[in-house]
């Protein structure tokens, strides 16, 4: 019985020492007119077969964090085949608005969720943060041009990226080969529904009409976002991963 007892708590730490070593943890450091403003972690990992969670979360800091405070997190579970976003919540605290979210995807009735809503979306459908997954595991010969739908705060989008060129991005002192690309994102037809009453920065100004979205790809290995940029109104906020 003590026997039994053993191998049952070493195959348990095995599996525990397993699930760490497939979790993913990127650092990445926001800036605005080259000045540090937001620091972004994103966590990745495997919750149970063809699931994936992804953690992000974003803080201000320096002078950014005295008049715009933002310290929110942003978790999607998906498909790790398809990309489909299964569920979704969000904890926001921001000077405008603090709240948390959740929405979850019912496969049965073919509906995404919260606590009062459920409103129709296709089979497959992607958030911004599965979007991002999806270019990270497919090269960019099958994702050029090619668009998928996406659900963004209860509204239809679609999304697609265009490969610009191969280039090199330097992390720390190491230059890495990366697939430069452009995000498109496009209202499309669908049910919209109003979900929440103020959106957080992030997600109101990611979908904004005139924002460019480029991203850098790391071509080989891990297949890294070593960075990614977005061009807003005249601001330009650049996030680039932080070496080890």
């Amino acid at each position: 019985m003590k026997m039994s007892y053993r191998c049952l708590l070493v195959g348990l730490a095995v599996v525990l020492l397993q699930a760490d070593e497939k979790d993913e943890k990127l650092h990445y450091t926001v800036t605005l007119l080259k000045i540090p403003c937001v620091d972004v972690t994103m966590v990745n990992k495997t919750v149970e077969q063809n699931q994936m969670r992804l953690d992000f979360s974003a803080k201000t800091k320096n002078i950014f964090d005295y008049f715009f405070a933002v310290d929110n997190q942003y978790n999607t579970w998906y498909n790790s085949q398809t990309f489909q976003m299964t569920k979704y919540a969000s904890t926001i605290k921001q000077p405008n608005t603090d709240y948390s979210f959740e929405l979850s995807w019912n496969p049965e009735t073919g509906k995404y969720s919260t606590s009062k809503q459920s409103y129709g979306r296709p089979e497959g459908s992607h958030n911004i943060f599965s979007l991002l997954m999806r270019a990270r595991q497919l090269t960019w010969e099958k994702i050029d041009t090619h668009w998928w739908p996406v659900e963004h705060e209860g509204k239809p989008y679609r999304g697609r990226y265009l490969w610009v060129d191969s280039t090199e991005v330097s992390v720390g002192s190491e230059k890495i080969s990366a697939d430069h690309y452009r995000l498109d994102l496009k209202s499309a037809d669908g049910e919209a529904m109003e979900l929440l009453e103020v959106s957080d920065v992030f997600s109101w100004a990611i979908v904004l009409d005139g924002c460019v979205r480029q991203l850098w790809i790391e071509q080989n290995g891990d297949r890294r976002i070593l960075r990614a940029k977005v061009s807003v109104r005249g601001f330009t906020l650049t996030a680039d991963l932080k070496s080890d």
